[in-house]
């Protein structure tokens, strides 16, 4: 690996580590709820895998908009005195763009130990 390389990686982590950062301090600050996401590429597919703990699968909504999948759903809050309270509740939505068709109708979702994952083909064209 070369420098120029090195130098590249570097940049490219520490744009994930701002965004990470920037990302938390909105949550914080708003309120808002945005559960981290790991997209993988397969040769066939696309593998999303989101952190919802607590989330229940009937509180959760998946659509399929030509490259973009969007899903959205609820956490409910625990009732009862909070001495300390870091895990947001309520209301989130999350987009994510393929930047490729995906076949319509395709999406399998599973929720398991808090992380759903949802399977979803790419079009055939």
């Amino acid at each position: 690996m070369s420098l120029e390389s090195l130098d590249r990686f570097n940049a490219l982590e520490q744009l994930q580590d701002l965004r990470r950062r920037l990302e938390a301090l909105t949550q914080r600050v708003a309120g808002a709820w945005v559960p981290s996401a790991d997209v993988i590429e397969e040769e066939d597919c696309f593998r999303l895998l989101v952190d919802l703990p607590g989330v229940r699968p009937e509180d959760l909504e998946v659509r399929e908009e030509e490259t973009t999948l969007v899903l959205g759903g609820v956490r409910h809050p625990i009732l009862g005195t909070y001495t300390l309270q870091e895990r947001p509740s309520g209301h989130f939505q999350r987009s994510f763009d393929f930047g490729q068709r995906i076949q319509a109708g395709s999406s399998q979702a599973s929720l398991k130990g808090g992380v759903l994952e949802i399977v979803v083909k790419k079009a055939r064209d």
